[in-house]
């Protein structure tokens, strides 16, 4: 997951992933708000605040056109 992120950082395309927020369910947030990958998760800066998300709780990856790059069956 970790080349995934890294990957979209590089090229500059733009996409929203779901993750698993604990304990209010499940949130999303876009690359443009990852401030560092890191080997275990990312950091995300959201107003102001930032947050640590391992990669572990990301349940879906997809691109701004639409495309799914990751996708898990919780269950």
């Amino acid at each position: 997951m970790r080349q995934i992120f890294n990957k979209l950082r590089w090229t500059g395309r733009r996409a929203y992933f779901r993750y698993l927020n604990r304990p209010g369910g499940e949130e999303v947030a876009s690359t443009d708000d990852v401030v560092e990958v890191g080997a275990n998760g990312v950091v995300v800066s959201r107003g102001g605040r930032e947050s640590y998300i391992p990669y572990h709780r990301i349940v879906e990856i997809r691109l701004d056109t639409g495309e799914v790059l990751l996708e898990r069956r919780r269950g």
